[in-house]
């Protein structure tokens, strides 16, 4: 099949009608920047041979912006050497009209025949999906799709397998595959496809067999469980007896009464030792009292003595520091005169530096005063200025909003003036008599300009009746009585008699309001602040210079002072020699002020301990607690003996622990009760289950449940015998069905190994069941076409869409090849190879080829065609 001519009527992006014709019978390259209708173009020829004219999902093909058009396509093409016309509308008018020879198709039925003719199947409903693009689907690649081959060769795997049986002369058909599909029906009934797990019946039987097992084994545990209850009755029983017998649990009592009593008597012994233990220590506490008073008495008499040679130092102390107290406080009366003779020429120095100061300061501040002068005299002129500009450019103030608004209205004015004029009936009149014109007369030369109706009166002649050609006139009309209403109230909202003045007005204001600028920086370079501050600041300097001359009038006269350094030396000089002086002194009188009161306090101590210790009170006392210390000693002495011969007595009772025998003893016998209890209802509850499971049959279940087990497996092991049987018969089958396919495979094997070498030499692909690539086998490694590059993958999707047009081709079906931007992620040298090969493929097909990359395929031999002359064309 070889396209002629496209013609696109409202399609889209063409809103108009768009011709591509001369198309030629090989390779044809159309170029264009990206949106400038190459893939509007492809589109258009796969609506047309591909949609349903009557589906309503095709609004979309609506011409932009113009809800209203008629999207239609129409294609002339050869088709085995008979002329073919195809033409379809969409949306609105819909209809679809085919010829091939002389033979003609409408609706439906031409579009049947398409179908048939290309190899593909029309969509039930709504758009057409890509499960019945078949054929076109596989050789028509739509933007960005030219490396998805997989999907769109599966839905095409039927007509391909047709054209590989009629070039391989095999009788392979869809029945084989029905077989298998019917076997594989069966066996996935039985067995999961993926995993092979059991399913349906055979799960069942596997589920109902495990049940059964599993209830087969519970009563055997059962029956287990009930023989081993009987030998564990026994052995209770004869327990229990054996117990009650020997009564293990009153011996434990017994024994428990005698450790009592052993417990109660060791607890009299700790009662009797810790009486003798609180009496040891109040006499030790009495002993550690008299110890204390008498150690206090010695102390007291060694304190005495002590002091007595500390006050001996301290009052010889104090006269040193009286005497070394009245050297310094003389020193420092001395240094005292010196200083402030030193002090009194320091004033009168500092005195003739700050009368130097004050000179300067005088001269400096009647320099400011002459300065801000000057300043406050140019200021004072700008100002002025500032302000005449001001109330001028006041004045002259236009609303430039309101002026742009004049300047719109008035061009507005003039256009629809001219359009009126242009509009109105003139008539050029040269009278030698009277005419009337309306009710008015009209008698010599001139113009008349009609905007509506008019009756003309000739005298003797008649009349003429004159009707203005433009049927909208009185709309200008009334449109141009408002414009000019508007522009007369602005004209008068602004003050001015017409545009030129407003203008005029306006660049006066901006003239002044630049005057006004340029004074006020002006005043701001002189007074920054204001003509105020300055006037402040001269004010301020005026009192500073009046206070610097009376500063100077107060001050000594300094003719004789020393140089102020010289004088600063001896004055620092002096005052660290008195304070020198001074902390000595301050020492002095502090050592004296201390000894003096040491002294004083030593002596006060002594005499208050003196006394104590001579207090006839006091000597009685001591020698009282001197007789109970030597007592006390006596009584604490037998009470340790005591006490340690009772700790060994308590000793040997708690040898044992009695107490801890009469817990131990009465835990056995309650223990022992308790078992003897807990036998007694075990042996009742052992009865009573043997008594319940025999009762319940359990040997006739048991049989009846292990019959049901055979049952039950019999019917598992046929269900698996089955499935093991077809999945025998479907490897079979498809073994068979793989060695046919393989046998129609040669031809298309042929085909992608001749485009293949090209790009991937010493390479080749395996292909699916559906004779879609798997795998790419290159140098020993198979790669899935997942795992290659996304360039690799495009590549190989233009070449195996050459090899299965060359196979259609072959078996006589009609073949058409459009790639629309193809090989945008190829490199140059590979893009040679695919250029090469389309080259090959153009000599036996037709290839429509989109591009925005021009250069890229300028060395095709062919000629390009831009879409943007195309248009341009139409």
């Amino acid at each position: 099949m070889k396209l002629e001519r496209i013609a696109i009527q409202e399609f889209k992006q063409f809103t108009g009608r768009l011709v591509i014709d001369d198309l030629q019978p090989g390779l044809n390259l159309f170029t264009g920047p990206n949106e400038a209708g190459k893939s509007t173009i492809a589109e258009a020829v796969r609506a047309v041979f591909l949609e349903r004219y009557k589906a309503s999902h095709l609004k979309d093909l609506l011409p932009w912006g113009k809800a209203s058009g008629q999207p239609s396509v129409e294609v002339t093409f050869d088709l085995a050497g008979a002329a073919c016309k195809l033409s379809k509308h969409f949306v609105t008018r819909q209809r679809c009209d085919l010829s091939i020879g002389q033979a003609v198709f409408g609706e439906d039925e031409a579009e049947d025949k398409l179908a048939a003719l290309l190899g593909f199947s029309r969509s039930a409903r709504g758009p057409l999906k890509a499960e019945n693009a078949g054929v076109p689907g596989l050789l028509w690649v739509q933007q960005g799709g030219t490396q998805e081959v997989r999907d769109s060769t599966g839905h095409a795997a039927q007509y391909l397998r047709d054209a590989l049986s009629q070039l391989s002369g095999s009788n392979e058909s869809a029945g084989e595959d029905a077989l298998i599909a019917a076997v594989q029906r069966e066996l996935r009934q039985l067995l999961t496809a993926r995993t092979q797990k059991s399913t349906g019946p055979l799960a069942e039987a596997e589920q109902a067999l495990a049940g059964l097992i599993i209830e087969r084994d519970d009563l055997e545990q059962q029956r287990l469980q009930f023989e081993e209850n009987i030998a564990r009755l026994a052995t209770q029983q004869e327990a229990f007896d054996d117990a009650q017998r020997k009564r293990p649990w009153e011996l434990h009592e017994q024994k428990a009464v005698q450790a009592q009593q052993r417990a109660d008597a060791a607890a009299e012994l700790e009662r009797g030792l810790q009486g003798l233990v609180q009496s040891l220590q109040v006499h030790e506490a009495e002993l550690a009292l008299s110890l204390q008073q008498e150690q206090g008495a010695t102390d007291l008499e060694a304190a005495v003595a002590r002091e007595r040679q500390q006050l001996d130092a301290a009052r010889a102390s104090a006269s040193t520091a009286r005497h070394e107290h009245d050297d310094a406080l003389a020193r420092v009366a001395q240094l005292e005169q010196a200083y402030a003779d030193a002090n009194r020429a320091l004033e009168l120095a500092n005195a003739a530096v700050t009368a130097a100061d004050l000179r300067s300061q005088i001269a400096l501040h009647r320099a400011e005063s002459e300065r801000l002068d000057a300043a406050i005299a140019a200021a004072t002129t700008a100002n002025e200025a500032v302000i005449e500009a001001t109330r001028s450019a006041a004045a002259l103030e236009i609303d430039v909003t309101q002026l742009k608004r004049l300047q719109s209205l008035d061009t507005e004015l003039t256009v629809l003036r001219a359009r009126t004029e242009a509009a109105m009936t003139r008539i050029e009149y040269r009278l030698n008599g009277t005419i009337t014109v309306g009710d008015a007369s009209v008698t010599g030369e001139g113009v008349l300009r009609l905007d509506e109706e008019k009756r003309i009166g000739l005298g003797e002649l008649g009349e003429l009746r004159v009707i203005p050609g433009v049927s909208d006139l009185s709309a200008q009309l009334s449109g141009l009585a408002s414009l000019e209403a508007q522009h007369a109230q602005l004209l008068q909202t602004l003050g001015v008699a017409s545009l030129g003045e407003a203008q005029a007005r306006h660049e006066q204001w901006k003239t002044l309001v630049a005057q006004q600028k340029s004074q006020a920086k002006i005043l701001e370079v002189h007074a920054p602040h204001g003509v105020d501050a300055l006037r402040a600041a001269l004010a301020s300097a005026a009192v500073r210079l009046q206070t610097s001359n009376e500063r100077l009038a107060m001050l000594p006269d300094a003719c004789a002072a020393p140089p102020l350094d010289e004088a600063r030396r001896a004055a620092d000089i002096a005052r660290d020699a008195l304070d020198t002086a001074g902390k000595v002194l301050a020492r002095a009188a502090e050592t004296r002020t201390t000894a003096t009161a040491t002294a004083d306090s030593l002596s006060g101590q002594l005499q208050r301990k003196e006394a104590q210790l001579n207090d006839d009170a006091f000597c009685r006392n001591r020698a009282l607690w001197q007789t109970k210390i030597v007592e006390q000693r006596v009584q604490v002495e037998a009470l340790k003996k005591q006490l340690a011969g009772r700790e060994r007595e308590l000793e040997a009772a708690r040898l044992d622990d009695p107490a801890a025998e009469v817990k131990r003893y009465r835990a056995a016998a309650e223990l022992a009760r308790s078992e003897q209890h807990e036998r007694q209802l075990r042996i009742a509850q052992l009865r009573s289950q043997l008594e319940t499971v025999g009762a319940s049959g359990l040997g006739e279940r048991l049989a009846a449940v292990r019959a049901s087990v055979e049952q039950a497996a019999r019917r598992k092991d046929e269900l698996s015998l089955r499935a093991s049987a077809l999945s025998l018969l479907d490897e079979v089958l498809v073994d068979e069905r793989d060695a046919a396919v393989a046998q129609l495979r040669a031809p298309l094997t042929e085909r992608l190994g001749h485009y293949l070498k090209r790009i991937f030499p010493h390479s080749t692909i395996a292909l699916g069941d559906d004779l879609s690539p798997a795998t790419l086998d290159r140098n020993g490694r198979a790669h899935t076409l997942d795992a290659l590059s996304f360039g690799t993958r495009e590549q190989l999707g233009i070449l195996t869409r050459l090899a299965y047009a060359d196979l259609l081709k072959a078996s006589g079906r009609p073949t058409l090849l459009m790639l629309d931007d193809a090989a945008v992620h190829t490199d140059a040298a590979r893009r040679d190879a695919i250029k090469r090969a389309l080259i090959d493929a153009a000599t036996r097909h037709q290839i429509l080829v989109f591009t925005c990359h021009p250069e890229l395929w300028d060395d095709l031999g062919v000629r390009q065609r831009a879409v943007e002359d195309l248009k341009v064309a139409a």
